[in-house]
């Protein structure tokens, strides 16, 4: 389930729940309206485990396939504590804030790769069409010409191949590498330390999907989820694994007695700064 499917689901939930409307009739007259785009679909499969009788967590958890851990720790301590409108509402807002990140690591994808792949055109275009006439008009003159515009027109003997050809197949290459680690666990912290590694890219990477994983480490907390749980359940939403691995390492550290701020540091869950200030807020409860 994607990002823009659940913060829609959550929204009508928590419109039904603050009206105190029943959710499964609710939710079929609303797929009944909704038809079969994606959040009619997740309306209807929903309503069909209410009816059946079990909790909202659960039935969600087995409505809507691919949803995180998460969705059902924030509903279920939102029906324990009385306030599930507010629990789903919070998970609406999280849920869109996610979305608008990730279009924005598109984004910033997109222009340079257009810039790039702009600039090749033009390059192939001149050793096309423009080089050539001035390689025949310096022949001609039969003139000495300096190294480098030796290089550059032995270069334009293959233009296609170097400006169009070779690029496309390195971009081709580098997307089968990509396919081929993401599928198993230790090929996607390969491919994770490989992008991380790459200057700015890296660090705009690392700080969004830290910034959505200590947005939803707040939810769980104020949704009253334990410390400990909530950082399992924050790290496990996040694409990226070493987040994971290292919100879980901390997760154990808390969980054994270790103060907040200095767990957070050791496995480099943000700043110094941030650990600090999560850990007076911890201290203060």
């Amino acid at each position: 389930m994607n990002s823009e499917t659940l913060a829609a689901l959550s929204d009508e939930l928590a419109a039904l729940s603050r009206a105190g409307l029943p959710l499964d009739r609710g939710l079929a007259a609303l797929s009944t309206e909704l038809g079969g785009d994606a959040v009619g679909r997740a309306c209807r499969d929903l309503s069909r485990q209410l009816s059946a009788g079990r909790p909202i967590d659960e039935a969600m958890t087995l409505a809507l396939k691919g949803a995180p851990p998460h969705v059902a720790a924030l509903v279920r301590s939102g029906v324990i504590s009385g306030k599930l409108a507010e629990s789903l509402t919070r998970l609406g807002e999280h849920s869109r804030l996610r979305l608008r990140l990730s279009g924005l690591i598109l984004d910033a994808l997109f222009y340079p790769g257009l810039v790039l792949a702009f600039g090749l055109c033009i390059f192939a275009f001149l050793g096309t069409f423009v080089i050539p006439r001035f390689i025949s008009i310096f022949a001609d003159f039969g003139m000495r010409l300096p190294y480098m515009t030796q290089v550059l027109f032995a270069i334009n003997e293959y233009a296609v191949m170097v400006y169009l050809v070779v690029p496309a197949s390195l971009v081709g290459a580098l997307l089968i590498l990509r396919w081929v680690l993401l599928c198993f666990p230790a090929g996607r912290k390969i491919w994770w330390r490989f992008t991380g590694a790459i200057p700015i890219w890296g660090n705009m990477q690392r700080q969004i999907h830290m910034s959505l994983f200590y947005d939803l480490l707040g939810l769980l907390i104020i949704a009253e989820v334990p410390l400990h749980e909530a950082m399992r359940l924050s790290g496990s939403a996040s694409p990226d694994p070493l987040l994971t691995d290292a919100a879980n390492a901390a997760a154990a550290d808390i969980e054994a007695g270790k103060p907040l701020e200095p767990s957070l540091l050791e496995h480099h869950l943000g700043t110094p700064w941030a650990a600090w200030i999560a850990g007076v807020g911890a201290s203060q409860g």
